[in-house]
């Protein structure tokens, strides 16, 4: 006697491939239905690709949306932007020069690209061969570090920001009176004030 095999049961969630297939066939036909409907009706047409990319826009600003809610946390916060020119001039003080590579230290920088980048930025030139005690090398020199501007706090000696008042020693303030001829109507007349 032979043992009749016994059906195997399929878990509930699972489908086997017919009705997928089943499935496909039944889209197919509806969206075959919907074109045949479109073409006879073109105005039918219209409002269905304006619905579809309505609902295509919906759906795709959901998934940006989830996208951005699911980026990892971790990420690390931008580094605050570097002031070049001031870390320039710290250094540049008394010297000949900055070297890329203590310019690169002093700003806290990852490499020499970034310092040549942010210099390039602020219209400072590198020069290829600069000397300083630290050595040789691309370097700033120190024609090309540009001079601090000066503060509100700390007036200049060179500058006078005086206010002469009401003394004024301009020897033009006598000017004529400029009157008609009035024997002449075209001719005009000089006079002296008094």
């Amino acid at each position: 006697m032979t043992a009749a095999a016994e059906p195997v049961e399929q878990p509930v969630g699972e489908s086997d491939g017919s009705s997928r297939a089943a499935g496909r066939c039944v889209v197919a036909i509806g969206i075959s239905g919907l074109l045949g409907a479109c073409y006879a009706y073109p105005d039918l047409g219209m409002f269905v690709a304006g619905s579809v990319a309505t609902v295509a826009v919906g759906k795709g600003r959901q998934w940006v949306a989830r996208r951005g809610q699911d980026a990892p946390e971790d990420v690390e916060p931008e580094a605050e932007p570097v002031d070049i020119v001031a870390v320039l001039q710290a250094l540049g003080e008394g010297g000949n020069g900055v070297l890329l590579t203590a310019l690169r230290e002093a700003a806290d920088l990852p490499d020499t690209k970034a310092v040549r980048s942010l210099l390039a930025e602020a219209g400072i030139r590198v020069r290829a061969g600069v000397r300083t005690p630290a050595g040789n090398g691309p370097g700033v020199h120190a024609d090309d570090i540009p001079a601090p501007s000066p503060t509100a706090s700390d007036p200049s000696p060179e500058r006078c920001l005086c206010s002469s008042g009401a003394a004024n020693a301009n020897t033009n303030n006598d000017r004529p009176d400029i009157v008609q001829d009035p024997d002449n109507p075209h001719h005009w007349l000089v006079k002296e004030r008094v």
